[in-house]
């Protein structure tokens, strides 16, 4: 019955492509949205290339009115919001995920086209949405090109390198938030700082229950601080640099004490106090001429908590974690065209990845390194002016590794696109994928964590059947995929005999259907909505539970609805998101436990009377709700409705 089912899905998809195909008489130029780089490393249409693309330009984000790259990425159609932290801010080591097709820690983040990760995590609220010039989505299909953590997919944020104008902006709001910053270059350099901030403390977590009370978390004075330089040195070579800090102070109170507790603790005392300090600086040079494509890059990151416990015996016992994590290397590739019809690609890759932890109250310092070397290629042919196959493959290995822990993977990928005509065409691609483990998986302990140095990479392998059309004033885009994972990497919460996280080896599967629409006739209103039903699903690893052991069990969400609407007339400006999530579970780690949907949602208005001056008014959670957005075993919220009134003057 279940193959029936995903048949007839696969030939509905098909009818209705072909039954499109006579529509296409008119159709619109649809300027930076139509050419994207990350899913073939060569610049393509849209509409000529064989998987699931979301991009999201300059222009639309700062219709959006966000601040930063994590708050773009939760409203794209197959797209699963992740956060824990306020604002988009971190707590230490736990970091906000984006999820792609159901598939957690397996996004691949890029920075122009090169990683931006730390042993498998990211800092996507550390990207200021005015630096960003683009950004793109490949769902389901980038390991061949770009390595390891691309099972769901790749994200590549493409930053600025010139302004258009000077510019200087301050903005205010409730919950004492602010923000304030300068643009200033020309043509080919630009230098962008930024800096936001809310103060009001924030009921962020639902009660934890210890074994003598009920703990609630708060969260205040948070602070996201940036600095971008960018610019072209010659007409071959171009450099980034990206600085940023985020702050944040977490408290536990004790909001009631259990039945049978004696202690001199009570209920409004507070019991636990946290500062969360994460520092990245990510530095890129890049060489580019008509074939070639050479970029070095280094990543440092810094993670620091500090704080105290008082754990019920009001003495305080100190609380300092302190980590570094780095990654340099370089990413070089050529294109040829071979003849008339057939295209290459092909490249290699190197990065050294460390991890240093030091001496703090938390434990003692350790230190792993290991090296990541690739070698791709990838070629393009048309048979004719109706079809197009691209076949490519990966050899991935590791060398250096702390106790030879060393890893080797091979990887392949195709894909066939149908042209039905220039502006609608049909596509099916297989394409195989790997995650490696971190060393922080395999060896970092943590009060919770237990690492295995067992671990196996992770192999999956993507099927999607896709169809994409411009038609005028709209862009249609559907997709029928299918995920298979073996050995997915998850930690697994294991409550006896002591409670905590095992990293351990599961299979992952998902199969789903995305359908949307983009419509922008030029004139007054555009609108863009999203449909994506799929079935995430990882398998028990509890041996505790008998009777689910090996048994597929339901994790991530299920049923996503997204859409916006957009209002231009003469000098006014408006755009609506919003982002309904439902058919909740909780992460693979604790899979089958409901969770609540939620409805993100923002609104933002933008009013520029002359060429210099610009005012705007940003509604983040549109209806206050309370909605949990995180996707483990606690219990985190978004931040109530925020409102910031801002002024920007252009010089």
């Amino acid at each position: 019955m279940k193959n029936k089912k995903y048949l007839s899905m696969a030939l509905a998809l098909a009818v209705m492509a072909t039954s499109s195909s006579v529509l296409a008489a008119d159709v619109a130029d649809f300027g930076d949205e139509d050419v994207v780089v990350t899913a073939t490393r060569t610049e393509k249409k849209d509409v000529d290339i064989a998987a699931g693309t979301e991009v999201v330009t300059a222009e639309k984000i700062k219709e959006m009115g966000v601040y930063s790259a994590q708050d773009v990425l939760k409203n794209l159609n197959g797209i699963q919001y992740d956060c824990i932290g306020n604002a988009n801010s971190n707590m230490g080591t736990m970091t906000n995920d984006v999820i792609v097709r159901g598939y957690k820690d397996g996004t691949l983040v890029l920075i122009n086209g090169t990683p931006m990760e730390y042993r498998g995590k990211y800092d996507l609220g550390s990207i200021a949405a005015d630096n960003i010039e683009r950004i793109e989505v490949i769902k389901g299909n980038g390991s061949v090109l770009y390595g390891s953590d691309a099972i769901g997919g790749v994200v590549n944020i493409i930053l600025k390198k010139n302004v258009e104008a000077n510019s200087v902006f301050v903005g205010v709001g409730n919950r004492s938030s602010y923000k304030y910053g300068v643009n200033v270059g020309d043509d080919r350099w630009r230098i962008g700082y930024s800096k936001f901030m809310i103060g009001k403390k924030h009921d962020q977590c639902s009660p934890a229950i210890s074994s003598k009370a009920e703990l609630r978390y708060y969260t205040y004075d948070l602070s996201k601080e940036n600095l971008n330089i960018a610019g072209s040195i010659s007409n071959m070579w171009d450099v980034y640099y990206n600085f940023s800090e985020n702050i944040g102070y977490y408290d536990r109170y004790i909001t009631d004490t259990l039945a049978g507790y004696t202690g001199k603790a009570k209920v409004g005392d507070k019991y636990q106090s946290r500062r969360y300090d994460t520092i990245n600086h990510n530095m890129q040079a890049v060489f580019h001429d008509n074939d070639w494509k050479v970029s070095l890059f280094n990543n440092i990151n810094f993670i620091e908590s500090k704080g105290w416990t008082d754990k019920f015996k009001y003495e305080g016992t100190p609380y300092h974690t302190r980590e570094k994590n780095s990654s340099y290397g370089l990413d070089a590739q050529k294109k040829w065209q071979l003849n008339d019809v057939t295209g290459l690609v092909a490249g290699v890759s190197g990065m050294r990845e460390s991890y240093n932890s030091y001496v703090t109250t938390a434990g003692t310092s350790s230190s792993f390194d290991r090296n990541v070397w690739a070698a791709f290629a990838q070629v393009d042919h048309n048979f004719d002016d109706k079809n197009n196959v691209t076949f490519g493959a990966r050899e991935t290995w590791t060398t250096g590794s702390f106790r030879d822990q060393n890893y080797s993977n091979f990887s392949m990928s195709g894909s066939w696109l149908h042209k039905m005509n220039e502006e609608n065409n049909l596509y099916l691609s297989i394409a195989q994928s790997f995650k490696m483990p971190t060393y922080s998986e395999m060896n970092k302990e943590s009060d919770f964590a237990v690492p295995n140095p067992n671990l196996k990479p992770s192999k999956g392998i993507n099927y999607e059947l896709g169809w994409k059309q411009n038609h005028g004033a709209h862009i249609w885009k559907a997709a029928l995929f299918h995920l298979d994972v073996k050995d997915n990497i998850t930690a697994s919460w294991q409550p006896e005999p002591v409670k905590q996280y095992q990293y351990v080896n599961v299979d992952f599967r998902n199969t789903g259907i995305e359908l949307s629409c983009k419509i922008d006739s030029g004139d007054k209103w555009s609108y863009n909505y999203g449909i994506t039903w799929q079935h995430p699903q990882s398998k028990s690893d509890n041996a505790k539970k008998l009777n689910m052991m090996n048994k597929w069990e339901n994790c991530y969400g299920r049923l996503q609805l997204d859409g916006g609407v957009g209002y231009r007339y003469k000098k006014f400006k408006s755009n609506l998101n919003f982002t309904y999530m439902c058919s909740r579970y909780q992460s693979q780690s604790n899979p089958n436990q409901p969770v609540k949907p939620y409805l993100l949602s923002s609104l933002n208005f933008i009013y520029t009377p002359d060429n210099r001056n610009e005012l705007s008014l940003m509604i983040d959670n549109l209806l206050s709700r309370r909605d949990r957005t995180s996707n483990s075993s606690s219990d985190y919220y978004c931040a109530p409705m925020t409102v910031m009134l801002n002024f920007t003057y252009k010089f």
